[in-house]
């Protein structure tokens, strides 16, 4: 089956940064999501374990095969730091539909009330952490982000997880970004 092109350059754009928030660097198409803040080395180290956890966790889990988005979102969770994520053009428009939507100024003006309502879905976590940025939020918004993921996740004989392999899914993503760490994704 042959994939057909994306209507336009503005649509993968905004894809890509609704994907991940990512900016674009002029060589070889590359993308990376890029923040200036940081947060302290010990909750740093705890949630790369809780990533490491998480992984070992969705590996164990059976693999959906009837919904390309969940295939690849789950494929880059599951990417390792050093490797660089490939996407195809037509692996695009899946992934736009699986992506949160954007979220309102107003459902992000109070962080911990923010954090509350969507505590237990990392999808909408996720959405909270690409859109925050753009709401002039606390100094602390990332440690408080990460703190919450670390400290929500479920450990079992396998590893930790959110709930199910989507949400832990989601769950990475997010501390991945928290972290600066976000896998590079180049669009072939």
């Amino acid at each position: 089956m042959k994939c057909m092109p994306p209507p336009n350059a503005f649509i993968i754009a905004v894809f890509i940064t609704a994907l991940w928030g990512l900016h674009s660097h002029a060589q070889g198409g590359n993308f990376r999501v890029q923040s200036e803040a940081q947060v302290s080395l010990s909750l740093a180290q705890e949630a790369d374990e809780a990533i490491d956890r998480a992984q070992r966790w969705l590996r164990a889990q059976p693999p959906v095969t009837n919904d390309l988005s969940r295939i690849l979102l789950r494929r880059y969770a599951l990417s390792s730091p050093g490797e660089t994520f490939h996407l195809s053009k037509c692996d695009l428009t899946p992934l736009e539909h699986a992506m949160p939507a954007e979220l309102a100024p107003e459902a992000m003006t109070n962080l911990t009330s923010a954090i509350s309502l969507r505590r237990e879905d990392p999808k909408a976590l996720f959405a909270l952490q690409r859109d925050l940025p753009s709401a002039n939020p606390p100094p602390d918004w990332r440690e408080r982000l990460v703190t919450h993921f670390v400290n929500a996740q479920r450990i079992d004989a396998r590893g930790g997880h959110w709930g199910d392999a989507e949400a832990t899914v989601w769950a990475i993503l997010s501390l991945r970004a928290l972290l600066n760490e976000s896998i590079p994704v180049t669009v072939e």
